[in-house]
């Protein structure tokens, strides 16, 4: 299995004590990091969101299952929970993640709520192939 506490700790720092517990699995630092995230969404820190994004996407993209459901449920069905952040978050969501993500989203929304994300994310293009 990849070592994701230890790219965890080189690409959001701010978190490495999280990462580096090993009691807590990469849900706990998701929840941890969705937090940051948002934190970062209020203050247009867009070098903290692209590393978190990047660390998200990067699990996504592991071929162990673990890693990539965990991104789903602990991060990105998670990310429009301050739905006043919605237009921000919605500029940083790669397009490869949404058709498994929209199906966790569609279990929690209402129909209104998810058309509203559906218009946000329409066109879209998917990351380049340097992303974190």
């Amino acid at each position: 299995m990849v070592d994701w506490r230890e790219r965890a700790s080189a690409l959001v720092p701010e978190l490495r004590a999280v990462a580096e517990t090993e009691e807590w699995s990469c849900h706990v630092f998701f929840s941890e990091l969705s937090q940051l995230a948002m934190e970062a969404h209020r203050e247009q820190d867009d070098d903290v969101l692209r590393r978190a994004y990047g660390f998200a996407h990067w699990c996504f993209h592991q071929p162990e299952q673990f890693l990539e459901n965990a991104a789903l449920i602990s991060f990105y069905e998670h990310v429009f929970d301050d739905w006043d952040l919605r237009e921000e978050v919605a500029a940083w969501l790669p397009v490869d993640v949404l058709p498994k993500v929209r199906a966790l989203w569609e279990w929690r929304w209402p129909k209104e709520q998810l058309d509203e994300v559906d218009q946000l994310l329409a066109g879209l293009q998917p990351p380049g192939r340097d992303a974190v």
